[in-house]
């Protein structure tokens, strides 16, 4: 899985701050549990495939939060597949809006194609 850039993790880690500060505890524990560690220095190609399994996958982990406290005995993974793949979709469009890119726009971390620079 891709990891933040350093400009974008600090500025976030920042934010987590502040809202630490303003009792805002549900945001910054959000904003930190995500963040991880440390920030990726290194540029590697991360595409859109990739970016929509690793929204997949997380949303798994949390789907499994919903099964967890309901303590079902059984679960049609068939039927959440369908409904995270759905998610995953949507909760991609709402964050680009949220961050003000358009879902046409092409990442900076995609592999350019022959011809491109």
């Amino acid at each position: 899985m891709k990891k933040l850039n350093s400009v974008v993790y600090n500025k976030l880690l920042l934010q987590a701050g502040e809202a630490k500060n303003q009792d805002m505890v549900k945001l910054a524990s959000g904003i930190l549990g995500a963040l991880g560690p440390v920030p990726e220095e290194e540029r590697v190609h991360y595409n859109l495939e990739q970016l929509h399994d690793d929204m997949y996958q997380g949303l798994w982990k949390l789907a499994t939060c919903v099964i967890k406290y309901y303590d079902v005995q059984s679960a049609d993974a068939e039927k959440i597949h369908q409904s995270l793949e759905v998610m995953a979709n949507k909760l991609i469009s709402e964050v680009e809006h949220s961050i003000g890119v358009k879902s046409d726009q092409v990442g900076p971390l995609e592999e350019k194609l022959i011809g491109q620079e």
